[in-house]
C-alpha cells in the first residue's frame, strides 16, 4: 500500500484541516512527489491539485533549487542531515506562470507507521518584502537627507545628549562629526545663552512639540555666530517621546548684511535730506533774512528813540515785542534748518505729529509763497503721540510738501495744498499731503516706490523710496491714491506709541 493510499484512508479530517487552512499546504512522499494540495496552495500557485499529484516537488522552485532539491532528499535519507526540515527558511518559489516569488517554508517530518513524508507550510511574503524594500529605501532616503541637507542638523536624546549630525553641522562648527557624537548639545551654546537654552529643552518636552529661537553658538575656534534654532519632538506611534530634531540656521552674515543696509540706508537718507536743503538754501535765507531785517530796523527805531532823549520805557516795550517776535521766527527756521541736516543715530521718541508739522512748515512757506500756493494745515486736537525718529519722518513729510508744490506748479486747479492729520484706525496715526495738480498716471503709480524710477526730468528717484524705508523702518506704510479734486494724495500712516513707554 502506498503512502498515497494510506493517507487517503484518513480521509475527511485531513481534507478538512487542507481545506481550512490559510496558508498553503503540501504533503510529499520520501522521493520529492506531491500526494497532497491544499487549496490555498492552489491559490497561491495557479495549480490545481489534480494537476500536481504525483509530480516532484521541484515543479514549484525556480533553478537552481529546483535541480538541487532531489540530491537533498537523498542527503538526508542516508545521512539524516537537516537544512530545513523542523526549522523553517526563507526561500523562492515559482507559479504556474513561471513568476518568482519569495515565500516563507516551514517543513516538518511525519512518520505513522509505514506512512512516511514531509508537510511543507508556505506563506507568501512578497507584501513583506515589497514593505521591507520600501522602508529600507525610505531609510536610506531619509539618511542621505540628514546627512547631505545644506543646513546644520542635530538628532538628541531627551536629555540633550548627541546622537548623530549632519555634514553640514560638523562643518558649521568645526568639528569632525565623531567628535561631536556623545557630546551635549548645550556645551555648544555660547555660555551666557546656556540656560535659557536649557529652558527651552525643557518646554520642548513638557509640550511635546516644536519651538523656534535665537540662539548663540559658539564655533571650535571660540567665534560666537547667531542664529536660528528650530526643534521639535519625534514621538513613535503610541505618542511617546524618542528624541529630539534640530536645526541650526546661522544668521551671523546675514545681520551683519542688515546691520550695514541699515547703516547704508541711513547715510543715503541724511544725503538726501542734506540734497532737499541745498534745493530749499535760497528760500530758506530769505525766511531768516526777513526776520533778521525787521530786527535790524526794529532796533534802529529803538536806537533813535534813545537818542532823542523823549523815549520813555513803555514808548521801547512794543519794538522790543516784536523784536523778540521775529527772533523766535529766525530762531525756528534755524532749529528746522539744524535738525534736517543733522546726522545721528535713529532714536525714538515719543513724538507729537501735530507739533512735528509745525516745524516743517517755515521751511517751506517761501517756497509756496513764491509759487502763489496756499499751505493750509488741519490738525486733529486729540491726535495721540507715535514712537518715532522725529528727523526721519520730519524729512518724509518735507519731501511729500515739496513734491506737491512741485506738482502743482506744472498744472494746477486750485491754489492750496492741504497737510491734515488725523487717526484713520485704532492704533494708528495719519499723516497726508493732498495737492490739486495733475496727478499721476496709473502707470507711474504702479511704480511710485521703486529705488530710481523718477517723472522728473532732474529727478533720482531716491525720494519716495527712501520715504516708504522709513515708514517701514517704524512699522508704518507710506501710500499713494487720486484724491477728489484729480491730485495726488500721499498718507503716512504710523502706529500709536505704546501706553507707559518712554523714549524708544
Amino acid at each position: 500500500m502506498s503512502n498515497a493510499d494510506t493517507l487517503s484512508i484518513a480521509g475527511d479530517p485531513l481534507r478538512a484541516l487542507l481545506d481550512a487552512a490559510v496558508d498553503a499546504i503540501i504533503l510529499i512522499d520520501t522521493r520529492g512527489r506531491i500526494i497532497r494540495f491544499s487549496n490555498s496552495a492552489e491559490r497561491l500557485f495557479g495549480y490545481r491539485a489534480e494537476e500536481v499529484q504525483g509530480q516532484n516537488i521541484g515543479m514549484l522552485m525556480p533553478a537552481p533549487d529546483a535541480n538541487r532539491h532531489d540530491a537533498y532528499m537523498e542527503r538526508y535519507a542516508s545521512t539524516g542531515e537537516r537544512r530545513i526540515i523542523g526549522i523553517g527558511r526563507e526561500v523562492q518559489a515559482r507559479d504556474r506562470a513561471g513568476r518568482v516569488f519569495p515565500v516563507d517554508l516551514s517543513v516538518g517530518e511525519y512518520v505513522s507507521g509505514n506512512v512516511h513524508g514531509f508537510v511543507g507550510i508556505i506563506r507568501d511574503i512578497s507584501e513583506r518584502k515589497r514593505h521591507e524594500a520600501q522602508l529600507r529605501q525610505n531609510t536610506e532616503e531619509l539618511r542621505l537627507i540628514f546627512e547631505y541637507a545644506p543646513t546644520a542638523m542635530l538628532i538628541t536624546d531627551l536629555r540633550g545628549m548627541i546622537l548623530r549630525a549632519n555634514r553640514a553641522c560638523a562643518e558649521l562648527f568645526g568639528y569632525q562629526i565623531a567628535a561631536m557624537l556623545g557630546g551635549a548639545h548645550q556645551s555648544l551654546v555660547f555660555a551666557e545663552d546656556r540656560e535659557n537654552a536649557a529652558e527651552l529643552l525643557a518646554d520642548l518636552l513638557e509640550q511635546s512639540g516644536e519651538c523656534r529661537c535665537e540662539l548663540r553658538y559658539c564655533r571650535r575656534d571660540g567665534s560666537v555666530m547667531h542664529t536660528m534654532l528650530y526643534s521639535a519632538v519625534a514621538t513613535d506611534a503610541q505618542g511617546q517621546q524618542q528624541f529630539v530634531i534640530s536645526e541650526i540656521v546661522d544668521r551671523t552674515a546675514l545681520l551683519a548684511a542688515n546691520r550695514e543696509a541699515e547703516t547704508l540706508r541711513a547715510r543715503l537718507t541724511h544725503a538726501t535730506r542734506v540734497g532737499q536743503l541745498g534745493e530749499m538754501v535760497s528760500g530758506i535765507a530769505h525766511e531768516v533774512n526777513q526776520p533778521l531785517t525787521a530786527i535790524a530796523n526794529y532796533a534802529s527805531a529803538c536806537r533813535r528813540l534813545l537818542q532823542s532823549g523823549r523815549a520813555t520805557p513803555e514808548d521801547l516795550v512794543a519794538p522790543m515785542d516784536k523784536i523778540a517776535a521775529q527772533a523766535e521766527r529766525a530762531g525756528q527756521v534755524i532749529r528746522g534748518l539744524r535738525n534736517l541736516a543733522r546726522r545721528q543715530d535713529g532714536q525714538r521718541t515719543q513724538l507729537d505729529l501735530n507739533a512735528l508739522v509745525g516745524e516743517i512748515m517755515p521751511l517751506v512757506e517761501f517756497e509756496s509763497r513764491q509759487a502763489g500756493i496756499l499751505l493750509r494745515t488741519h490738525l486733529h486736537q486729540a491726535l495721540p503721540p507715535v514712537s518715532a525718529d522725529g528727523v526721519q519722518i520730519q524729512q518724509v513729510v518735507l519731501n511729500l510738501i515739496r513734491n506737491a508744490l512741485e506738482a502743482m506748479s506744472e498744472q494746477r486747479h486750485g491754489e492750496v495744498i492741504d497737510i491734515e492729520t488725523d487717526i484713520p484706525e485704532p492704533g494708528y496715526v495719519e499723516v497726508r499731503v493732498s495737492d490739486r495738480g495733475p496727478g499721476i498716471s496709473p502707470q507711474a503709480a504702479s511704480r511710485l516706490f521703486e529705488p530710481f524710477y523718477t517723472t522728473k526730468q532732474q529727478g533720482m528717484g531716491l525720494g519716495l523710496s527712501i520715504c516708504q524705508s522709513i515708514a517701514h523702518a517704524h512699522g508704518g506704510l507710506l501710500s499713494y491714491y487720486r484724491n477728489e479734486f484729480r491730485g495726488a494724495t500721499f498718507a503716512l500712516r504710523l502706529p500709536q506709541a505704546e501706553p507707559n513707554k518712554g523714549n524708544g
